[in-house]
């Protein structure tokens, strides 16, 4: 599932599931690492960020890469462990790799009503 508000252009992503986690694959072409956030909750990857234009100073004669402020929400189907997670940005596409969650067991203690 995608997010999009009507100032900013959408990413595409893929996304895979492994065995213990998943990995996110984001193309963003001609962005620098330093203008890509990202934000990782136990159930949503988010990345935004801005594109500037190529070439400043002059006059554009026709503009198809589009500029200016983006941002993907990417919703998982498990929770994950946002203690562990790595992004690489390499060749234009940002690659983040997320751990799942490990199962919390809880012990609860049960207890007994006597009728009075």
């Amino acid at each position: 599932m995608m997010y999009r508000d009507s100032d900013s252009w959408i990413l595409h992503a893929d996304v895979y599931g492994t065995s213990d986690g998943f990995e996110v694959f984001v193309e963003i072409p001609g962005v620098h690492r330093e203008d890509i956030e990202l934000e990782v909750t136990p159930l949503v990857v988010k990345v935004w960020g801005v594109r500037k234009t190529i070439c400043q100073g002059a006059t554009a004669l026709a503009m198809e890469i589009q500029t200016g402020r983006f941002q993907r929400d990417v919703h998982l189907p498990y929770r994950v462990d946002t203690s562990s997670v790595s992004a690489e940005l390499k060749s234009g596409v940002l690659h983040i790799k997320l751990a799942k969650q490990k199962p919390v067991k809880v012990v609860v203690p049960v207890q007994s009503r006597e009728n009075s």
